[in-house]
């Protein structure tokens, strides 16, 4: 939480030294509010009343986010340690616990993703300018983006062979930007978020054959007869009418 202190001195500046020496901050990390300006005496013959200051610790984003998840921690019992890197206006901060990195990720990361979205919904309570907070377990973000890139890649193959489209399970925002991104490339699959909240599916799907769509440039496999006249048949022809939703969507 923030600290504060309130200090009287005969100026504004002489009560906020007092205020920032008593919470042992820089000035830099001050935050000051002046209560009262003070008043000198009359001649001499009445007496002034003294400044009054109270200063807060205006700690930074780095300090505010390691106090967060620290406390969080604690609530829950993790006996953990915390290691901060710092890159663009990111920080990730990688939890290492005492043998329980499995109960603290969760199924499939649900309880890491919710202990992020918390820590940075909090920071941006106190200030909306601030910088990103990503959380992580002994490296359990970079193995689970491997096995998203790979799972996507498979899918897509399967789509393809099989020429109809497959549902993933739920993902949060973060993984299903990692599987937009790696199918993306790929010109024969679409993929589309569908869902309410924060939590979405993805299905993965043939891409259409009339050129239209994010994926620009496929208008000439128009001209091939098993991709052109796939939308004529029977039962699909439905799908057509909600090509305009096959774009990429986070």
């Amino acid at each position: 939480m923030t600290r504060s202190f309130e200090a009287t001195g005969k100026s504004v500046a002489e009560a906020t030294r007092i205020a920032i020496r008593e919470l042992g901050i820089s000035r830099d990390e001050a935050e000051v509010t002046v209560v009262q300006k003070g008043k000198r005496g009359f001649l001499g013959l009445f007496a002034g009343s003294p400044a009054k200051v109270r200063v807060s610790h205006r700690m930074s984003t780095r300090a505010r986010a390691e106090e967060i998840v620290t406390s969080m921690l604690k609530l829950m019992r993790f006996s953990s340690q915390l290691h901060i890197t710092e890159e663009k206006n990111t920080y990730i901060i990688d939890i290492e616990t005492a043998g329980s990195d499995g109960l603290l990720i969760g199924k499939s990361g649900a309880t890491l993703s919710a202990l992020e979205y918390l820590t940075n919904r909090m920071l941006q309570r106190e200030s909306r300018r601030t910088a990103k907070i990503v959380l992580d377990v002994s490296g359990y973000k970079r193995r689970r983006e491997d096995f998203l890139k790979s799972k996507a890649l498979s899918l897509a193959k399967e789509v393809k062979s099989a020429k109809k489209q497959i549902t993933m399970e739920p993902l949060d925002s973060a993984d299903r930007r990692i599987v937009h991104a790696v199918l993306k490339e790929d010109p024969e699959v679409d993929t589309t978020s569908v869902g309410q909240g924060r939590v979405k599916s993805i299905v993965v799907a043939p891409a259409r054959g009339d050129g239209k769509g994010g994926k620009g440039g496929r208008g000439g496999r128009g001209g091939r007869g098993g991709r052109g006249g796939r939308s004529s048949r029977g039962g699909r022809g439905g799908r057509g009418s909600r090509g305009g939703s096959r774009s990429k969507k986070k």
